[in-house]
């Protein structure tokens, strides 16, 4: 046999090929004739396991000629520009050949599990590559920031700045530049200065005067506003502070205050002997306030430059606190009917801070001024948070604060203009509000939740599921002159963006102020871009986007400007974060011990706090996690608290059944009866308060490992119901640059806790 026919006989037997020959079946190649005998086809792969498919005639073939490069060289030759472009493995959206090139001698591997290895777009749902799957840190800032410099700069200084940080913020930068306080890299000072000076033409032109003029209000006597400060509340709280295992028991009256320091600090051996020393690593720089009811929501005045520093505090009275609710015999649905009207207010304290940015504790906190009104209890309320330049005394001596809006029980949003007496003044202001410059009431509906879109401009939720834009100068300009009511404001846009209730709503400000989030009761979180609006009643669906649904609606919503990423809290208490770029996945921060009833985040700092039911308040860093998704997660817990409830002791008899009568012993001994008086003369104890702080960082584990679930024993997954003073009702950062690491904690028993958290 001469060597082409040798050459032609191992052709016509199959070897193990990995490849698809174009040319395979045809009648070309070296000594092939058209009346030669056919060559094999490869038939195409089926359900079946095997990996390929042989002539069951044909002779075995020796094991070298299994790593063997035959006749197939020169095709390769030819090919070679585009196996330049295309890796083993991969393919082109739309090709035809859906079978991957590979290089003879190794086993063959499935198309779907390459293209779970490689990330292909075409095995993706939703044809975009997968950071999970490629696991790279730049792919990952891609999705998170962008493809742009102008995207990956700032978030590169945000993580230069704040990375080494785990858990809480620093008053000063170093000499490196890590730490300190900073306003967001993606809102530079350009684009802040003509916010402040352009943004505000319109209170100059007419906002001023509107205000001074519909805004109606009269002063109140301490006496006359006391049924409009916690009506319900206890005159004292007993506390229990102070270093572990040495705890003092304080008692702190009715609106006053209680340094911190004083439960940590030494106390002297005798009473003539000098107190210790105090290690400055158990100092308190901080107050803490009783407001006797529920805080309902505090937030701290933005734009205040100076030692002068206001917090914004309301509270509102237990859930069931009337015989109606008591009875549930109330005539309408409280969470979608407006309530009858009701005296509330909103109380304003002021602290001093010290010329290093600490909290100043010489000076007292006092209530500087209180705004009474007769709308219902106070839902929330909201200072506009965009920069101003403009002198802030009033011509009457008194100190502007800027503009708040608020969401009364009525249903109504409304914006007050507030002042506040020069801190020569030593007494507290009372000013009842009768009517509003700015009134908006959606009809057959009620606002539920609020938050500013432009110095100018604000949105609200309403519990049917349609979301308002209302413009102020607009409504100010509408307003009649002679009317002394305040008619309802027209909105700019309205329209149905939720089947059923609004529970939230937030913008991107300040780097994309025309993204607008929102949550409802559906389990959907929302963004819209408010851009994209089609008509006054309508927008356009094609400029929203839902996120994936969660069980249960999500009522904490916050935007993190420097991580660019939405955050909530789903029902196993894990921080969620959705990327702006990569919306519809959510991922994983960090994990709480209860459930999250208020978040709190900083637009001078990338840190956030989080207030928990079970009386936690844990904070930590998403900048890190978002910039490099592998780095170790760390909380923080600021304090805990615990509350006891009254203890009531209801009188037993003893030897008696059920339905059985017992008679009263009217010869009963002189000495019991005597025991018995004694008995009803002790005091029943008081609610009690418990606050634990000194704790120390935890790194936290999301998954797969046994303290990555703190409310699971024994294989069993089980939910702790707490008491409803226990929890940490509202909390906030101070948004002043110069006192950034001040943060207020509002509980549900009526405390007040204001402290300097930063090192």
């Amino acid at each position: 046999m001469d060597a082409s026919n040798r050459k032609s006989g191992r052709r016509r037997q199959p070897s193990k090929k990995y490849t698809v020959d174009a040319f395979e079946g045809l009648d070309i190649g070296d000594g092939i004739t058209g009346d030669g005998p056919s060559l094999p086809i490869e038939t195409p792969d089926d359900d079946e396991d095997d990996d390929f498919r042989v002539d069951p005639n044909a002779s075995p073939e020796p094991p070298d000629d299994d790593l063997s490069i035959d006749g197939g060289a020169e095709e390769d030759e030819e090919n070679q520009p585009y196996n330049d472009l295309v890796s083993d493995g991969e393919s082109i959206v739309g090709s035809e050949i859906d079978a991957p090139t590979m290089v003879r001698g190794f086993k063959r591997v499935k198309v779907d599990e390459i293209a779970k290895m490689k990330g292909d777009p075409r095995f993706n749902p939703r044809g975009l590559l997968e950071p999970a799957a490629r696991g790279s840190k730049e792919l990952q800032r891609l999705f998170f920031f962008g493809p742009a410099k102008d995207d990956q700069m700032p978030a590169l200084k945000s993580h230069y700045k704040w990375g080494a940080e785990l858990t809480i913020p620093s008053h000063e930068a170093n000499a490196s530049g890590f730490g300190g306080f900073q306003t967001s890299y993606f809102h530079g000072d350009a684009a802040m200065k003509t916010e402040s000076e352009e943004g505000w033409d319109w209170y100059h032109k007419c906002g001023k005067d509107s205000f001074a003029k519909h805004q109606q209000s009269i002063s109140l006597s301490s006496q006359k506003a006391r049924p409009y400060i916690s009506p319900a509340a206890l005159g004292t709280c007993k506390l229990l502070m102070g270093p572990y295992k040495r705890q003092s028991l304080l008692e702190l009256d009715l609106h006053t205050s209680l340094d911190l320091n004083d439960s940590w600090a030494p106390k002297p051996t005798s009473a003539d002997a000098p107190p210790p020393s105090q290690d400055a690593k158990s100092r308190r720089n901080g107050w803490m306030l009783n407001l006797g009811e529920k805080v309902q929501h505090l937030e701290w005045v933005p734009n205040i430059q100076g030692s002068r520093q206001f917090l914004a505090v309301t509270t509102s009275p237990l859930i069931g606190s009337t015989p109606e609710e008591q009875e549930f015999n109330a005539p309408y649905a409280p969470a979608f009917a407006p309530r009858l009207p009701t005296k509330s207010s909103i109380q304003i304290w002021e602290f001093r801070a010290a010329p290093d940015g600490r909290i100043d504790s010489a000076c007292t906190p006092m209530l500087r001024k209180v705004i009474c009104s007769e709308w219902g209890d106070v839902k929330l309320f909201k200072w506009c948070p965009m920069p101003r330049d403009f002198p802030t005394q009033h011509a009457s001596g008194k100190s502007n604060l800027g503009l708040l809006a608020g969401i009364w029980a009525d249903g109504a949003l409304r914006v007050l203009e507030v002042f506040v007496e020069d801190p020569e003044v030593a007494e507290t202001e009372y000013d009842l509000i009768r009517n509003a410059a700015f009134t908006a009431q959606p009809p057959n509906t009620i606002c539920t939740c609020l938050t500013w879109l432009s110095s100018n401009s604000i949105i609200a939720g309403c519990a049917n599921g349609c979301v308002g834009v209302w413009n102020i100068p607009t409504a100010l300009q509408s307003r009649s002159m002679g009317d002394q009511r305040a008619p309802t404001a027209e909105p700019v846009m309205f329209s149905p963006i939720s089947p059923t209730y609004i529970l939230n709503v937030t913008t991107c400000y300040p780097s994309r102020p025309n993204i607008m989030i929102t949550s409802s009761m559906s389990g959907h979180i929302q963004m819209t871009d408010l851009m994209e609006m089609t008509s006054k009643a309508t927008m356009s669906p094609a400029a929203t986007v839902r996120a994936s649904r969660s069980r249960v609606g999500r009522s904490v919503l916050v935007w993190h400007e420097f991580a660019q990423v939405v955050l909530t809290v789903d029902d196993n208490f894990t921080l969620i974060a959705f990327p702006i770029r990569r919306f519809f996945r959510q991922i994983s921060f960090t994990r709480y011990k209860s459930s999250v009833a208020c978040l709190a985040y900083s637009p001078v700092h990338p840190f956030v706090m989080a207030g928990c039911v079970g009386g936690e308040a844990i904070s930590n860093n998403p900048l890190r996690r978002a910039y490099e998704n592998k780095v170790p997660i760390w909380n923080q817990t600021w304090f805990t608290h615990e509350w006891r409830q009254c203890k009531i002791e209801e009188p037993a008899t003893v030897g008696a059944s059920d339905g059985d009568e017992v008679m009263a012993d009217e010869a009963a001994e002189p000495e019991e009866q005597a025991t018995s008086k004694e008995k009803e003369a002790v005091p029943t104890p008081q609610e009690i308060s418990r606050i634990l702080e000194g704790f120390k960082c935890k790194e936290i584990k999301l998954f797969n490992t046994e303290d990555a679930f703190t409310h699971r024993e024994n294989g069993a997954v089980y939910s702790t119901v707490y008491d409803l003073k226990t929890t940490i009702s509202s909390m906030a950062w101070n948004p002043n640059i110069h006192v950034g690491g001040w943060i207020a904690a509002g509980i549900a028993n009526g405390l007040v806790r204001v402290e300097d958290v930063a090192s």
